[in-house]
């Protein structure tokens, strides 16, 4: 232990006086490492970080619950816990800086998970809110109801499967399963009439645009579409010809699918449909999930840990570090800057940098998580296949108060990126010093546009984008920044 942490327990000690203390901890920033890079706290405490590097860094949580911005020389940020869970951090200037706050726990979980009681052990597939009190859970022989945010679930049995849920409003909602199974209420989910979907084989996943459009996919490349709130359900031709698993419609014009082969399918009329991406592989590649967030941004997720994203509508999919190999089940967004992913062996990863960078999570167990919803930033539903439910809520969340010695104001700039030479991937930063559009052009050596990971609108502050350049030749290639009327560029190598 340092002197500096000697010399603040000390006095925080000699200055307690009630039964409960609040204690002001000191975490360095030193030889580009968080120093220590565990600390276990209690709720109430803070903790400061001082940047002792002549280099800046930042201290950025990965659930999005705090940001210093960046740091320079001797320039500290104290962030206050009043809420026991594990706050993960990293340095957003370099990669390899990561540290954890524990509070209120020994660090074996993330006691920010916690379960709600479950009427069942058999699996659960699919869960999705309305808001902070009403949701639903699809799964295995029955539908889940809670309306008063998970404090009490409800369990309401069926005679087939249910694989996927979705409402509209707190009133209206569709289910689908086993065997074609669909099934409408317009009361909450407290009874269920069936509909007649025409479906003969397991359906994966159903979502409705609003009250009258939806569409459900399923087993051997399924596809029915509804305009009339599901009176009746008709096929949909699409190029498929394996299991569909995933969908998601902005509009009811425009949309993805996704599933087996890697496959993923994009509508802008709502009836036709192409092929965007396919990933060849067996049976392990296919895609399970998609989100999306708007017209340009989405994810999706699949087998042997893929995570792809778009940022132009779909025109460029990138594919993206998940941490695991194992299969991811699900992803969702609340915004665009706090995302989380699920899957097998207790896979739990948020998403920050507007969704381009992935952060492995402690998960509240090592189970199959088949399923994640935020309702907002900071309250998230979690379920597994053996009939688990968890809760994660930060309430207050943390209080950052920054005590910066001096303020150095962001400038445009477009940073070196690392690796350099690199095979097959590298990261590139920059900083705006506004928000607005922005984008990152790939052109190779003749000045002919090779790819485009970023074309949207960006916050003021610093990013970084993993570029993957996969199916690429060796050569020399130029990197393009462009934002506010000002454009720059570097050179880099790709060595095979």
């Amino acid at each position: 232990m340092t002197a500096r942490h000697l010399c603040t327990i000390a006095l925080a000690l000699l200055l307690s006086t009630g039964p409960a203390w609040a204690f002001l901890h000191d975490v360095s920033i030193q030889s580009f490492a968080f120093n220590p890079q565990s600390l276990t706290v209690q709720p109430g405490d803070s903790v400061r970080f001082t940047n002792l590097d002549s280099a800046p860094h930042t201290v950025t949580s990965t659930g999005g619950i705090f940001d210093s911005g960046m740091l320079t020389t001797n320039m500290t940020f104290v962030a206050t816990f009043p809420t026991a869970g594990s706050y993960g951090y990293v340095c957003l200037f370099h990669s390899n800086m990561s540290g954890v706050i524990n509070v209120g726990s020994s660090g074996g979980g993330d006691t920010s998970w916690v379960e709600q009681t479950s009427p069942t052990s058999l699996p659960l597939m699919d869960v999705r809110f309305i808001d902070a009190q009403h949701g639903w859970i699809a799964g295995e022989q029955g539908m889940l109801r809670t309306t008063n945010g998970g404090e009490t679930w409800t369990l309401t049995s069926t005679p087939e499967d249910l694989e996927a849920v979705y409402f509209i409003n707190a009133n209206e909602g569709w289910a689908c399963g086993n065997d074609g199974y669909l099934i409408h209420t317009t009361n909450g989910g407290q009874s269920w009439s069936p509909q007649t979907s025409g479906a003969g084989d397991k359906l994966r996943d159903i979502w409705f645009a609003d009250a009258q459009n939806g569409w459900a996919v399923g087993k051997d490349g399924i596809f029915i579409r509804t305009i009339n709130g599901g009176q009746t359900w008709t096929p949909q031709v699409s190029p498929a010809t394996d299991d569909l698993r995933g969908i998601h419609m902005i509009t009811a014009t425009y949309g993805w699918v996704v599933g087996s082969d890697g496959l993923i399918l994009f509508t802008d009329d709502g009836n036709n449909w192409d092929i965007q991406l396919s990933v060849p592989g067996g049976e392990e590649d296919e895609f399970e999930s998609i989100y999306a967030h708007d017209a340009n941004h989405a994810w999706a997720v699949g087998g042997q840990g893929r995570i792809y994203y778009t940022v132009n509508g779909g025109q460029d999919w990138m594919q993206q570090t998940s941490g695991t190999t194992v299969a991811i089940q699900d992803v969702h967004f609340s915004s665009l800057e706090n995302g989380w992913a699920c899957g097998a062996g207790g896979y739990l990863s948020n998403a920050m940098e507007s969704g381009t960078m992935w952060h492995t999570q402690t998960p509240p167990e090592v189970l199959t998580f088949n399923s994640v919803f935020f309702v907002s930033d900071s309250l998230g539903f979690l379920v597994s296949g053996d009939g688990r439910i968890f809760r994660r809520e930060i309430t207050g969340g943390v209080s950052a108060s920054p005590e910066h010695h001096h303020h150095q104001s962001v400038e445009f700039e477009l940073l070196n990126n690392y690796p350099n030479p690199f095979n097959p991937a590298t990261t590139i930063e920059f900083n705006l010093s506004a928000a607005g559009l922005t984008t990152l052009t790939i052109f190779d050596i003749l000045g002919q546009q090779i790819a485009q990971p970023v074309h949207g609108q960006l916050a003021a502050g610093s990013h970084r984008v993993e570029f993957v350049a996969s199916g690429m030749p060796s050569g020399a290639y130029f990197y393009q920044l462009s934002a506010a009327g000002r454009t720059e560029t570097r050179k880099m190598l790709l060595l095979k």
